[in-house]
């Protein structure tokens, strides 16, 4: 989620702030940009040291310099920037590799994209970048919108637009914010919660990028979690302390101070909450080896009343899951006879997702016990699967998606030139209507493999996503 670093960023640190716990200990992070892009500027900001002058941009190898900064100690790479095409730019090229895949022997925590408000990033540029780094590269990345102060009365929203960088934004999972001139105080915190925000592994290694073991995933979320903790704790102390003192609390300075430190306690705990959510995903994704979900799951089913009230649940959503499969197979077929009714499954999968949705309100942890996919395959059919099951599947695939993942794959369908679907024809239209139109418009075959790269961009990487269009990518001789 990208942020704005404006009147946070303008407050006094105060001597309370020495007391507020790190989430990390140490941060790595390797800066690159073109030449001009504003990477000293944002260097000194994170480092809150003058360490990079006018000099430094002349030199033609990286420079890496460490200071610890509110407890945190940060080792932050500056490699050499480019001028016009980076790929024509050879020692740029092979500095940029060497500081992300050699420098740091876990590799760095985050790669920051330092970019001028009202500037471009050339397509060329952003392979050039994949080539060098694969397009794991993006689920690390964060953009730093410099010379904030020139955006005069736009927002930076509007800025992304303007220069057609929203399918970088998407590619970075929506991690960017914006850097004033004189502004410092929050940019190692923005950062920080961004990097908090990622939904891979902690570190970005070249040599390392085979999937990461869940069990390994899920050991770094839980201890990552628990510093967030740590901090919204240590947070709430210093504001209780400032409250409750009678000299600072009339003091402007103070009550914006305070203010931030309520508006970050409060990301904090959406933070918790989200990686929380996704802890429990992922245990229950691999319950069968992991004794802790097991146990968790044990526990919540045996509390008073838990128990019987989700048998009942359990028996309803059974029966509507049936009825809804029934009748999206009935749609399914219908549609492949143009001159009868397309809009039938629309209606009707709408109408009992409904009902299945208003049976399904209860704790997260239990309706995943039954949303997550086989890993039997049992719901395949025999003959074409891609006929008789997709179009089922595609609901299931975009209920998947959050409101905020689904508004970013239909701005890539719109922004599409050969596949393009126009936002007008997507207003209003439910989940179920999308699936329709998608299908519809793109056919079964390539409305598999154009939604499977939409969940690459949005991005949705996850098994979840993997185990949903395994059957139909094997199909038609595709793979993930």
């Amino acid at each position: 989620m990208g942020s704005s670093s404006s009147q946070e960023d303008q407050l006094p640190l105060i001597e309370g702030d020495e007391g507020i716990q790190p989430v990390f200990r140490e941060l790595k992070l390797v800066l690159i940009g073109f030449q001009g892009a504003g990477k000293n500027t944002v260097g000194n900001a994170i480092l809150r040291d003058k360490i990079f002058t006018f000099w430094t941009s002349f030199r033609s190898d990286h420079v890496k310099e460490t200071r610890t900064v509110s407890g945190t100690q940060i080792h932050l790479t500056r490699t050499p920037g480019w001028n016009g095409e980076l790929s024509r730019s050879e020692k740029t090229k092979i500095e940029i590799v060497h500081c992300v895949q050699s420098l740091y022997d876990t590799g760095p925590h985050a790669v920051l994209l330092a970019l001028k408000v009202n500037s471009k990033l050339p397509e060329s540029t952003i392979s050039t970048l994949e080539s060098l780094l694969t397009d794991e590269l993006w689920n690390h990345t964060i953009v730093l919108f410099t010379n904030g102060e020139k955006l005069g009365g736009y927002t930076i929203e509007d800025n992304i637009r303007c220069q057609q960088l929203q399918p970088l934004i998407d590619k970075c999972g929506q991690r960017y914010f914006v850097v004033h001139k004189n502004d410092c105080n929050q940019i190692t915190d923005t950062i920080e919660e961004l990097i908090i925000r990622k939904n891979s592994a902690s570190c970005f290694k070249l040599s390392a990028l085979k999937e990461v073991d869940a069990n390994t995933l899920l050991s770094d979320w839980i201890c990552l979690v628990e510093r967030v903790k740590s901090k919204i704790v240590s947070l709430s102390t210093i504001k209780e302390k400032l409250e409750l003192n009678p000299e600072t609390l009339n003091d402007d300075s103070v009550k914006k101070l305070l203010k931030s430190k309520d508006d970050e306690i409060k990301r904090l705990n959406n933070i918790v909450q989200e990686k929380e959510m996704e802890i429990v995903r992922l245990r229950l994704r691999h319950s069968g080896q992991d004794p802790i979900a097991q146990h968790t799951i044990a526990e919540l089913e045996h509390q008073p009343n838990v128990k019987c009230k989700c048998e009942e649940k359990d028996a309803v959503i059974e029966e509507l899951k049936k009825e809804l499969h029934l009748w999206k197979t009935i749609a399914i077929e219908w549609r492949t006879h143009k001159d009868q009714y397309p809009t039938v499954h629309a209606d009707i999968g709408c109408r009992l997702s409904q009902n299945l949705n208003q049976e399904s309100m209860r704790s997260y942890t239990q309706i995943s016990l039954h949303v997550l996919p086989s890993n039997s395959g049992e719901r395949v059919a025999p003959g074409s699967v891609l006929q008789h099951e997709w179009g089922v599947t595609l609901l299931q695939i975009l209920d998947e998606l959050s409101d905020d993942q689904l508004k970013t794959m239909k701005d890539h369908m719109h922004l599409s030139k050969e596949w393009k679907i126009s936002r007008r024809a997507m207003e209003d239209k439910t989940r179920g209507d999308l699936v329709d139109l998608i299908i519809e418009k793109w056919g079964e075959r390539q409305s598999v493999l154009k939604t499977r790269d939409l969940m690459k961009k949005i991005p949705r990487n996850d098994d979840v996503m993997i185990d949903l269009f395994t059957p139909f990518l094997e199909e038609i001789g595709e793979t993930w």
